[in-house]
Formats: C-alpha cells, sequence, structure tokens
C-alpha cells in the first residue's frame, strides 16, 4: 500500500496493488469529521446582535456588583466584582478563590491567586455580559 497526495489533490490516495481506491479513506474521513464535530459542540458563538463592549462598559457593568454564573455541566459561580479590580469566586463544589480582574475593549482578564492570568472575550446582549471561557462555552453574568 501506498499513499500519495499531489498539489491539486488534497485528500490522500491510497494504492493497493497498483489500484487507487477512495474507499480505504472514508473511515479516516469520517473519524476526522466526527472530531471536529465533537469540538464544535463545545465552541458555541455569541447571541447574534451582541456587541462589543469597550473596557469601560465591561468596568460599569462588573464594579461593585455580585453575579451569579449557571456552567452547562450543571455547576454554579457567585462572582463578586470589586472597582479597585480585585474580585472574589465561590462555586457550588466548594471552591473559594479571590485575585484580580481587569477590563480591555472586548475582553475580561483575571488573575486568580498563584494562578496565570488569563483574558476571555466578552460581548453585550440584552443587558447581560456574555464571557466566552477557554472551553468555549458562552456563560452569562446574571445579577444576583
Amino acid at each position: 500500500m501506498t499513499c500519495s497526495a499531489g498539489l491539486s489533490n488534497t485528500l490522500p490516495v491510497f494504492t493497493f496493488n497498483g489500484a487507487e481506491t477512495m474507499e480505504s479513506t472514508i473511515p479516516v474521513l469520517v473519524g476526522v469529521g466526527l472530531a471536529f464535530a465533537s469540538l464544535a459542540a463545545h465552541s458555541q458563538q455569541f447571541p447574534e446582535g451582541a456587541s462589543t463592549p469597550t473596557a469601560t462598559e465591561v468596568k460599569q457593568y462588573l464594579a461593585d456588583k455580585v453575579f451569579k454564573v449557571k456552567l452547562e455541566d450543571g455547576n454554579s459561580w457567585r462572582l463578586e466584582y470589586k472597582s479597585n479590580g480585585y474580585f472574589y469566586v465561590n462555586t457550588n463544589t466548594g471552591f473559594n478563590g479571590s485575585g484580580q480582574w481587569q477590563a480591555e475593549d472586548g475582553r475580561l482578564c483575571a488573575q486568580l491567586k498563584d494562578r496565570d492570568r488569563t483574558c476571555s472575550d466578552v460581548r453585550l446582549h440584552q443587558d447581560l455580559l456574555h464571557v466566552k471561557r477557554a472551553s468555549g462555552e458562552i456563560i452569562q453574568y446574571a445579577q444576583n
């Protein structure tokens, strides 16, 4: 068996005893397709019509407020953002933490104590802040 891919043909062609066949590539292509479909299922899109907030809008939305966040796995978070740049998080699984937050145009950045700084894309839609997690899940910050 040999495999070749020419510039004009981006799919590999498998040759068995000199005969080309695409039949042997179908299981490979189906597997690759399923893998990409699985990734796409976890990567959500912001609601249609959502706007990209400025850093000032993100600060105004979060500062000195408490939010309840529900995750798609059923867990929940309580997030409290202070105007001085500090935040606190409590989860239903028992995790409690604190750190610093910063608003950027279209992004919310945070650094929990003893963790790396991370940034997430954010959008505003129907008076709710939507945040895209590293997993691709989009969560809503609903004021508590």
